[in-house]
């Protein structure tokens, strides 16, 4: 879950990240198989600038687009997930406008499933760095894992269930004054971010906060209905929250905008 708020904070950096859209969707059978489903796409500004970059750029630049469809490297990923996890599918977003890549990989035990969200965004946003720039060393991540017995379900939700404590003091970021806010709202207002769970067979029971008939959301996150609530916004960009709680806590009553803070979330199938 930490790796959900250092993508935040990383994406109210980026200006390509303007009018990005991440969804992941992990689906679990019954008899313990399932696919996650990665999709990520941006805007047309988006776009446009990327590919700007890439003409001025040359290879040094990269080719982030092309790298959300390279089938080597998302069958590099489906194996460092976890053993009997597989490539099913890999095809390009083009549509509405929005460009983009999704992706589809299978399992057949998610026993054996170690999945931490937002890879594929962290991968890009250091592949769009500038030729030269240094890499900050990011914090070790802890993956989602899951154990699956007798149609129970439990899966650790690294990062929840801590204190709703915001950064220190020394971290806290500068208050935003209406130009910064205004460009917030350009650079920001059309990004949406979820991880969810699909139970196509029905749940039968379970613990976790945000439960729309057979889908459980871990994470959804709409930046502008956040944007639309000026002062929340400050307090929120202000406060820079460490854990999925304090997010929680700082974001309360903002619609489009739904964490789990729970540190183990058990589901029972139908």
């Amino acid at each position: 879950m930490k790796k959900i708020l250092s993508l935040m904070v990383m994406m109210m950096a980026m200006a390509l990240t303007s009018c990005i859209e991440h969804h992941v969707v992990i689906l679990l059978n019954k008899d313990g198989s399932g696919t996650i489903t990665e999709e990520t796409s941006f805007g047309g500004q988006a776009v446009a600038m990327m590919e700007q970059m890439a003409a001025m750029g040359g290879e040094a630049a990269g080719d982030p687009l092309g790298d959300m469809v390279d089938e080597a490297k998302a069958k590099e990923k489906a194996a460092s997930m976890g053993e009997g996890v597989t490539l099913s599918k890999v095809e390009k977003i083009d549509e509405g406008g929005r460009k983009g890549g999704r992706v589809v990989y299978a399992f057949k035990d998610i026993n054996k499933v170690k999945y931490q969200f937002g890879d594929a965004v962290s991968e890009m946003g250091d592949e769009m760095k500038p030729p030269g720039a240094e890499d900050e060393k990011a914090p070790e991540e802890v993956p989602m894992t899951f154990v699956y017995k007798d149609n129970v379900l439990k899966l650790a939700n690294p990062g929840a269930g801590k204190d709703a404590a915001a950064g220190s003091d020394e971290e806290a970021g500068e208050e935003l004054d209406e130009t910064g806010l205004e460009m917030a709202k350009q650079m920001m207002g059309d990004m949406k971010m979820s991880i969810k769970l699909e139970l196509p067979g029905g749940i039968a029971e379970t613990n976790a906060s945000h439960v729309d008939g057979n889908t459980i959301t871990f994470m959804e996150m709409e930046m502008g209905k956040l944007l639309e609530d000026p002062e929340k916004f400050k307090a929120f960009s202000k406060a820079k929250p460490e854990t999925p709680a304090a997010m929680q806590e700082a974001l309360k009553g903002v619609e489009g905008v739904k964490i789990e803070t729970k540190e183990e979330v058990n589901v029972t199938l139908k």
